[in-house]
């Protein structure tokens, strides 16, 4: 590789890098030492690259390989004597403070089957034989636990620790999921021990005492977290390190990507609304039921009706993403994404999208955006019943309702779904019919087009820029993952900026509802 090459490669981890840096040093000085550091050793050990291919990996190994030097060099050495039996806790507060705090330490970075071993013998006064007992082991196992416990502990408290910066700044995540089936994933990032170890894990391999000091969470707390990570893949084992087995979409990624793309964003955005207002006379004049709707509900509509056919049919009828099978058979997607400026778009535009249908073929399609309110989507999802009172009603066939029936239209019309007069009842959202929605795809059909090829060149763009913030074993999963960015790249970001614009304004909940629709079969 010539020098040139290698200056490209470089420049395209060097922010990747200096993040790597960041969470392992203790202050931004630290890490921009660090990082040079690890570039000159890229550098000066460059001729023993052979495959152009395997220039990440090899740039990333020589960053573990200077950071471990590193920490060698910035250890001080230290030794306390440990005896076979370790000195009352009121001893050590009369001879060394310190020392006590070090053993402390130590023993919140012992793992499980070697820190049973020491409580039960040095805290709870018991016997080799009982403790063996206890743990089901043999006599000779526990005296190989605390014999190897005392060489742990002595050596551990000659050296200097230090917490990572997530001991003090924990990272935010959101576990996500797209799939064909049940979600088993959503409560498994509710605590931030499980978000944090995720995050300590995705750039490197760690020992569950590196992840301790790094999220500054004893073992005792986290290794009930790590068996259920590992349980599920989210992580997986190397030996005795771990590492995240996900892609996560850090604050960093999607800022670069928000800097990049924000042309193509502007330019589907642009599209929408010269596609609407030129065609708008002749979608109305399809006499759907609703099209007399308000401008705004109209805007609304027509917007969510294009990038639903553009990316959803289009786009990945073309591309035919190969959803992969998770360890229970499910076809899916999992993803974290690191939660930044609550104030962006993300938080504000990220959506629902989903429809379901009836026995007849008839169905609802939902594009739910949090800035309207309630996600409208959830309600009928795997509820095979209210799904067809809505459906029934929109087709005007409700002479035989149950009592039950009654009952859920009534709680509909409460929601403002449904609306009730002295003429009946009626959804209270657009219904076409399956000529009509043919004729709104046929009117939409070139804008969708060239909307889908934006979209590819965008998604395109994300999957380069998402090959520079994820580590080597999960950059086969980056062009997948570009497609599932595309619902926020290429719908939720050009309707934020349609909102920005005021050209849609939220639903004040007065007339149709605005990104719901029915297609009757």
């Amino acid at each position: 590789m010539d020098k040139q090459e290698l200056d490209a490669k470089v420049e395209e981890i060097a922010k990747a890098l200096l993040s790597y840096c960041s969470v392992r040093t203790s202050n931004h000085f630290e890490a921009e030492d660090l990082a040079q550091d690890i570039i000159l050793e890229i550098y000066k050990s460059s001729n023993s690259i052979r495959n152009v291919d395997a220039v990440y990996g090899f740039m990333w190994a020589v960053a573990g390989n200077v950071y471990k030097q590193w920490c060698k060099n910035k250890a001080k050495s230290k030794e306390y004597d440990l005896t076979d039996n370790l000195p009352d806790v009121v001893d050590l507060l009369d001879e060394d403070n310190s020392a006590l705090y070090l053993l402390r330490r130590e023993l919140t970075l012992l793992s499980e089957k070697y820190r049973k071993a020491v409580v039960l013998y040095y805290i709870e006064n018991k016997s080799c034989s009982e403790i063996s007992d206890c743990l089901s082991i043999s006599e000779s196992m526990v005296k190989y636990l605390l014999f190897k416990s005392r060489q742990i502990l002595k050596e551990g408290m000659s050296m200097e620790r230090n917490y990572g910066q997530q001991s003090y700044n924990p990272k935010e995540l959101a576990l996500l999921f797209w799939g064909n089936g049940a979600n088993r994933y959503y409560h498994l990032c509710d605590s931030k021990i499980s978000q944090n170890i995720l995050f300590a894990c995705y750039n490197d391999k760690l020992t569950a005492e590196q992840i301790s000091l790094e999220i500054g969470v004893s073992l005792p707390y986290m290794e009930d977290k790590l068996a259920e990570l590992c349980e599920y893949e989210l992580l997986k084992k190397d030996g005795n390190r771990y590492y995240t087995n996900i892609v996560i979409f850090t604050t960093d990624f999607a800022n670069e990507v928000n800097t990049k793309t924000l042309e193509l964003r502007e330019k589907i955005a642009d599209m929408l609304t010269t596609a609407i207002a030129k065609n708008e006379n002749e979608i109305r004049n399809i006499g759907f039921v609703g099209s007399n709707m308000g401008s705004n509900a109209f805007a609304w509509q027509m917007v969510s009706f294009i990038l639903y056919r553009a990316v959803i049919e289009v786009l990945q009828n073309k591309i035919q993403v190969i959803y992969p099978k998770d360890k229970f058979g499910t076809e899916c997607f999992v993803w974290g994404a690191e939660n930044g400026d609550q104030s962006s778009w993300k938080s504000m535009f990220g959506f629902g999208i989903s429809n379901v249908e009836n026995n007849a073929g008839d169905y609802v399609q939902f594009m739910d955006f949090p800035i309207n309110g309630e996600m409208v989507h959830h309600y009928c999802f795997n509820r095979q019943n209210v799904t067809n009172v809505f459906l029934d009603i929109a087709k005007g066939n409700t002479e035989h309702f149950s009592d039950n029936d009654k009952a859920l239209a009534a709680d509909m019309v409460r929601k403002g779904y449904v609306i009730s007069n002295d003429k009946g009842l009626f959804v209270n959202t657009p219904v076409l019919t399956a000529e009509q929605h043919k004729a709104l795809k046929d009117i939409f059909a070139e804008t969708a087009t060239k909307i889908a090829e934006e979209a590819e060149t965008l998604m395109e763009a994300v999957t380069k820029i998402l090959k520079n913030h994820v580590p080597v074993h999960l950059k086969k999963l980056a062009k997948d993952m570009a497609y599932i960015r595309l619902f926020e790249d290429a719908i939720s970001a050009p309707v934020s900026i349609l909102y920005d614009r005021k050209y849609l304004l939220p639903y004040n909940g007065d007339g149709i509802l605005p990104t719901t629709y029915v297609i009757l079969k």
